[in-house]
């Protein structure tokens, strides 16, 4: 009897733990520095990301080697070099499932990415393909880590473009010095 009882306990909590692992706990969006940019020219793009209230996800950087950090990666192509990803430091929390004091984010994070834009490249709506790998976790445990794709429009155009969006580009801090 209580075998059953167990039995019909768990199959009633799967269909929760399976929608769970497959809600999207994380949407992405990616804004640029400037409305065109110009071939030959360095320029920045954004990482949007947020994170459902009640979830956090791992920084970049990780302090337990156990936890899965969260990084961006960009297909290179022969349109465009990657060559800096800026990661923020995280928020500093402690969670029941681990021992160890963890580097979030939560909320709303700006990720950055420092692309080159190759000579002779042709004017014209251009795409970065990318993907996001993060896991998601809440006050109690972790869901499996997820990867999650998506783009990065580049409008490219001979003479360049303005800069647009400074509220989020003025808080990104690459290492490279742009020229």
């Amino acid at each position: 009897m209580l075998i059953t009882a167990v039995l019909a306990v768990s199959f009633a909590l799967a269909p929760a733990v399976l929608a769970q692992e497959n809600e999207q706990v994380v949407e992405v969006k990616s804004a640029l520095a400037r409305d065109a940019v110009r071939p030959g020219e360095t320029f920045k793009a954004a990482v949007i990301l947020k994170v459902q209230a009640g979830y956090h996800i791992n920084d970049n950087a990780p302090l337990d080697e156990f936890m899965f950090p969260t990084s961006v990666s960009i297909d290179d192509g022969p349109e465009f070099e990657v060559v800096e990803i800026y990661y923020p430091p995280g928020r500093r929390a402690r969670y029941s499932y681990s021992e160890a004091e963890l580097v979030v984010y939560d909320g709303e994070a700006v990720l950055g990415v420092l692309l080159k834009a190759k000579d002779g490249l042709a004017p014209g709506a251009k795409t970065l393909k990318a993907v996001l790998s993060y896991q998601a976790c809440d006050n109690t445990s972790c869901l499996p880590p997820k990867e999650l794709a998506f783009e990065i429009a580049v409008p490219v155009a001979k003479t360049g473009g303005a800069d647009i969006h400074p509220e989020i580009f003025g808080k990104l801090r690459f290492k490279f010095s742009q020229k």
